[in-house]
């Protein structure tokens, strides 16, 4: 028992030192390079405040007003009898699912952390939708990706397409989580009738304390906390880049993986990059001149699905407000990374027999519709694709009970 004690205690002394040590070595290089470190963090800002804020505050303020006042749940109900046998997960994993495909990382994150803390799922749901229900965003695939960086608007739909299919596939995979012998004890079943669905949403909307003011004002106030707490991982991971770049860091690490395998010093700039923030990965990708488009999709689809280690800071800090595991969920982002590169092999006779081949103007037209367009536009344009996607999914939930209730009657 003291053996266990001291073991503990050991380890926590060298975590602890790690920490001072890479602490003060990043405040020393900031010191070092104030320059590239006052570079690197307005870079930051300006992607926050002028593409990520105004791209995320809708969704963040409507997702929490929609589980607030049970419309959430009213879709959960609708959905159950769909979404539990494909994921074993709510029927609520459906809207998260919507939310995250529409606005990209971390939304996923951000509104499971809000299902278990309103224990609409339990641990182990929760962690089977952290496994597909984190996602990128078509903007950012479609026009930052494939039309901003590679010029080329035909590489977004091999990229989001592997990228969504590698997300199921990896729900489906999660479904069996946790990977033992031994069973979950199963749910007790939802009743999934539209009138208790319906029932359900009124008794949440009637009580007193739910009023629309105090929720409205909760939203907002919750949904600005977690935006700066993302604009602050942004920044940072910004700074770090930089100064990994501007100490040679980087190049000694990629020399490191290039004596063990025999990968170009371009694309292992490229990855190592992209392990730490996918949009520096991506961006140096699309300046490796020699790469095929399958090389291209496949690179950039596994530095996506893997999402990088800003995202996964940013994931860390809303998932340590509840009991689910970082650990797990970094563990399957990297079997969707893997699986995402093998949809992209899969996929890539039928992308070069349609998307390749035929000119598809609405991705050309991506990078207009949302990266040029002012601070208020983007905005607005955000609040319009929440609420579509909104009308969208609740009509999809309608016509999923009302199909099964014909059937169930013949």
């Amino acid at each position: 028992m003291n053996c266990k004690v001291k073991n503990s205690n050991f380890i926590f002394i060298i975590k602890k030192c790690f920490i001072i040590f890479v602490v003060s070595f990043l405040v020393f290089s900031i010191i070092k390079f104030p320059k590239e470190s006052f570079e690197a963090a307005k870079l930051g800002i300006d992607t926050w405040f002028y593409i990520v804020f105004p791209a995320l505050l809708p969704f963040f303020i409507g997702a929490e007003l929609l589980i607030s006042l049970g419309v959430v749940n009213f879709l959960g109900v609708l959905l159950e009898p769909l979404v539990r046998p494909i994921f074993n997960v709510p029927g609520e994993g459906s809207f998260i699912l919507a939310m995250s495909v529409t606005s990209g990382y971390p939304m996923g994150v951000k509104l499971i952390t809000q299902l278990r803390e309103n224990g609409i799922c339990t641990r182990v749901e929760g962690q089977r939708l952290l496994s597909f229900c984190s996602t990128s965003g078509p903007l950012f695939m479609i026009g930052a990706v494939s039309i901003g960086m590679f010029k080329n608007p035909q590489l977004g739909t091999s990229i989001a397409l592997s990228h969504y299919l590698g997300a199921i596939a990896t729900g489906i995979l999660f479904r069996f989580y946790p990977f033992t012998l031994q069973r979950e004890p199963s749910r007790k079943k939802k009743h999934t009738s539209i009138r208790k669905a319906f029932l359900d949403l009124f008794n949440i909307s009637q009580k007193k304390e739910n009023t629309f003011g105090i929720l409205l004002g909760k939203a907002v106030k919750n949904s600005v906390e977690t935006l700066l707490s993302i604009g602050g991982f942004i920044i940072l991971f910004s700074v770090i880049i930089k100064l990994l770049t501007t100490l040679g860091i980087l190049n000694y690490l990629c020399s490191c993986i290039q004596n063990i395998l025999p990968i170009p010093k371009n694309i292992c700039n490229a990855f190592i990059g992209g392990i730490f923030e996918m949009t520096v990965g991506c961006k140096t990708l699309s300046e490796i001149t020699n790469l095929s488009f399958l090389q291209q999709s496949l690179l950039s689809t596994i530095l996506i699905s893997f999402s990088g280690f800003s995202i996964h800071a940013q994931a860390s800090s809303l998932i340590s407000k509840t009991d689910l595991s970082i650990s797990i969920y970094i563990f399957s982002k990297i079997v969707h990374s893997i699986f995402s590169g093998v949809f992209v092999i899969l996929t890539m006779p039928v992308i070069f027999l349609t998307a390749y081949h035929i000119h598809i103007p609405t991705f050309s037209s991506f990078k207009s519709i949302f990266l040029n367009l002012s601070w208020s536009s983007k905005l607005v344009f955000s609040s319009k694709l929440f609420l579509l996607i909104l009308l969208i999914h609740l009509l999809f939930a309608l016509l999923i009970k009302i199909l099964s209730f014909v059937s169930i009657k013949k």
